[in-house]
């Protein structure tokens, strides 16, 4: 969802590097290098998705309020962090920084198998786990992102010319697709989570090697006292909440994260462990099966849409497909054959990429090119922010009306703010047009 952010003038390799000449001599195929990160650090992730709530949820057996507190440890650091993340990409050398991150992820894999190995897991450690690991992906999300804009005009540079948005689409699909294989993977995890956790380590650890191949120098322009930084974070910040699209954009974010995420990282676990029952092992197979069917599904909406003519509403189309997933969650609340709910999170997944595809138009089109790299930070928080605070609202929800009633919560509230934002704010009506503001 942040792929996007290359395109601000701050990453132009234009401002921090040479152009080089075709040299003659063969040169490693830098892009390539780049998905193959990227695919490992997803497919890690895509793990991610089904170890952790697994964890929580069926090898500590946690409360539903404890599920959802959990889940807010690991979103909670990258709403915390994602904005100094995005100072740090426009300040760090690429390669290096990126390698370091992975393999501080690794590390902490490393050691949670370690303590599940011992039989010495317990929620707290599981909780610092989580914090630790958010905070490495909100510092390696804006990073690993602004690199890309480098990585294209350097082949360029080599003869192998690439158009940014082929290059971003394909990031895209790399991303989705080695998300889904990792949670195709981590299905089979059940009550034996440790040589998986071994295995996303191996992932990562790959991943770090390869960073190392990216030849991006340190990026220059960019004061580097802490005011400096602090005055760009304040400009974005301001830049953002006064751009007429771009504000109700970042409302959007906090309401999907709130209702969306939050309800997405709780419930599927609680109605798989409460309505569906079943020992790990089929837990965890069906908790994978239903992040599979979301994740392909969005995939699915997301590439159609790359291959056809772009909507004349894309503000329009978001809304809807909001109004959609509502109506995907009020069918949580009633009884079903698990292939029925299945279906219905397939569908639900169709709406998200057409949701997901839709914000990355808008905001793209929306913001203006010397701010892009912030905006897309804060767009992020947006729903980094939402995702901890809807967590713990759908977790103690659950608690005390039960998973399945619960998920009506975050259905009104989504239903409701897609409403308000269609008749409050611009965007039902906006067509895509620029509304960069003079400075």
């Amino acid at each position: 969802m942040n792929a996007g952010r290359e395109q601000h003038p701050a990453f132009m390799p234009s401002a921090m590097e040479p152009k080089d000449e075709p040299s003659g001599r063969w040169e490693p195929p830098e892009l390539a290098f780049y998905y193959a990160m990227v695919g490992c650090y997803f497919f890690a992730f895509g793990m991610q998705f089904v170890l952790f709530p697994s964890l929580v949820a069926f090898f500590l057996g946690a409360t539903p309020a404890g599920v959802g507190l959990a889940q807010s440890a690991l979103s909670a650091p990258m709403f915390c962090f994602l904005l100094f993340g995005g100072l740090l990409a426009e300040r760090a050398k690429a390669g290096p920084t990126l390698a370091k991150l992975h393999v501080a992820f690794a590390i902490a894999s490393i050691g949670l198998c370690a303590i599940v190995m011992a039989g010495a897991l317990s929620y707290t450690i599981l909780i610092g786990y989580a914090v630790l690991v958010g905070g490495c992906a909100a510092f390696m999300m804006p990073v690993r992102d602004a690199a890309l804009n480098g990585v294209v005009m350097r082949e360029s540079a080599r003869g192998r010319h690439t158009p940014i948005a082929t290059a971003a689409a394909t990031t895209t699909a790399v991303q989705i697709g080695a998300q889904i294989a990792g949670i195709l993977v981590a299905r089979d995890a059940g009550a034996e989570p440790g040589p998986y956790l071994v295995l996303q380590a191996i992932a990562l650890s790959i991943g770090a090697g390869i960073s190392l191949l990216l030849q991006a120098p340190k990026p220059t322009g960019h004061e580097r006292s802490v005011a400096g930084a602090l005055r760009d974070m304040r400009d974005g910040l301001t830049y953002a909440f006064r751009n007429p699209i771009m504000s109700p954009m970042l409302i959007s974010a906090a309401y999907v994260g709130v209702f969306v995420i939050g309800s997405f990282q709780v419930l599927f676990p609680l109605i798989v462990r409460d309505a569906y029952g079943g020992d790990a092992d089929t837990q965890a197979a069906r908790l994978g099966s239903l992040f599979a069917a979301f994740w392909g599904a969005s995939f699915i909406s997301a590439v159609i849409l790359s291959r056809t003519k772009p909507l004349k509403r894309p503000g329009r189309a978001m809304i809807l497909s909001h109004l959609a997933g509502a109506a995907a969650l009020f069918t949580f609340a009633t009884d079903k054959p698990f292939l029925m709910f299945m279906a219905i999170v397939a569908l639900w997944g169709l709406n998200a990429g057409v949701a997901i595809s839709m914000s990355r138009t808008i905001v793209q089109g929306a913001a203006g090119q010397r701010y892009l790299g912030r905006v897309l930070a804060v767009y992020s928080m947006g729903f980094m922010g939402g995702a901890p605070i809807g967590s713990a609202i759908v977790g103690f929800a659950a608690s005390e009306l039960g998973p399945r009633t619960a998920a009506l919560i975050p259905a009104v509230g989504l239903a409701l703010a897609a409403v308000a934002l269609a008749f409050l704010t611009p965007l039902w009506r906006y067509g895509g047009e620029p509304t960069d503001q003079p400075n």
